[in-house]
């Protein structure tokens, strides 16, 4: 079933007509028609016209306009069982590994002994790589100078 399908029954089931529904949203014709016909419109307007309607947020009416709506828009086949069901498994895997990667991490933390400020300065770092490159020119340039300073206090020296 297509969203619109469904959001027509709903309309329906409730004694509305497109009048009456667009009057009680405070909104034009045009928009329950959109709707209903299967033009571009957001979630939002889908989801206020349901309200308006007296389904409530959490209900299962509400649930199913927003997976169909989501299909429709993406191409997607959410749902079907299959989809469901490989979708939950993508995300337990992400999960998983983003456990243990966090697991990883503070070990690592914990055998390096950083402080508090080493890890907020990792953290700086990793979100601001720029910072990085501009600290190894940085030292670049220290090197060059402590190098260049030690050649100056040799010629200085043997000129005496």
């Amino acid at each position: 079933m297509h969203y619109t399908q469904l959001f027509r029954s709903l309309r329906e089931a409730k004694g509305l007509t497109l009048e009456e529904l667009s009057r009680q949203a405070r909104r034009h014709r045009n928009t329950v028609v959109n709707v209903e016909s299967g033009r571009p419109v957001k979630f939002k307007t889908i989801e206020e016209l349901m309200l308006k309607m007296g389904y409530a947020p959490n209900s299962s009416e509400m649930r199913s306009i927003a997976l169909l709506w989501l299909e429709a828009i993406s191409g997607l086949p959410f749902s079907r069982a299959e989809t469901e069901n490989s979708a939950r498994k993508s995300i337990a895997t992400y999960r998983s590994t983003a456990r243990q990667a966090a697991k990883r991490l503070e070990e690592t933390i914990s055998r390096a002994g950083l402080t508090v400020e080493q890890i907020g300065l990792l953290a700086f770092a990793v979100q601001h790589p720029e910072a990085l490159s501009i600290l190894d020119k940085v030292r670049e340039l220290a090197s060059t100078l402590a190098t260049d300073g030690a050649t100056a206090e040799l010629k200085v020296a043997e000129d005496r």
